[in-house]
């Protein structure tokens, strides 16, 4: 015997508006997953992309919607996943939890290096080798950036060197910058400058 699905008609108050809220956040996720992704294809440039924000209202009444439809379900300041062919991408909501961030990259094999800096700070230059590495990959949104790290990218004795910040603009949006690099070697502690 098939059963067939429940109907909108089927449904109680309660069930119609939480599918109505599944809904959205379905489409909001879509929404955000169309963002732009970067290809950086010079292995030895150091890699570093700005991006420009909304006013601090408009993302503040965002996050106020997203509130009040999951309440129970808070967005992780990051997330680390891995497809089936190893490769591995990191998503920062927000920049807190960089020793979190290491481990949950460690799990995945791994070495990494994350700073998260004051605004409108940068590391120094020169605080490592850089390996040769093609196929690191930026994915920028309005909320969130994302890297990709290719498979096998990050050998014995390297590591995932990963710094950002933001700087508030007058006119209520941000500025933010994100480096990163495939490292070889011992890195030197981030040394704090002004970003350029």
């Amino acid at each position: 015997m098939n059963a067939q699905p429940p109907t909108d008609t089927d449904l109680d108050v309660f069930e119609t508006a939480l599918l109505a809220d599944l809904k959205s956040e379905v489409e909001r996720n879509a929404d955000a997953r169309q963002q732009e992704v970067v290809p950086l294809t010079s292995p030895a440039a150091h890699r570093r992309r700005r991006w420009y924000l909304p006013s601090a209202a408009a993302v503040a009444a965002a996050a106020a919607v997203a509130v009040t439809v999951t309440t129970n379900l808070p967005t992780p300041a990051y997330a680390v996943s891995q497809r089936m062919n190893g490769e591995v991408t990191v998503e920062v909501n927000r920049l807190e939890g960089e020793r979190g961030l290491e481990r949950a990259l460690l799990e995945h094999g791994i070495t990494a290096d994350v700073t998260y800096l004051p605004e409108g700070k940068a590391c120094a230059p020169g605080r490592y080798d850089v390996v040769d590495t093609s196929g690191l990959t930026l994915g920028v949104s309005a909320e969130r950036f994302e890297v990709t790290i290719p498979p096998n990218a990050v050998g014995p004795g390297d590591t995932f060197v990963l710094s950002a910040a933001v700087v508030p603009q007058p006119d209520g949006g941000v500025n933010a910058s994100v480096s990163f690099d495939i490292a070889q070697g011992p890195i030197a502690p981030c040394r704090v400058m002004d970003a350029a």
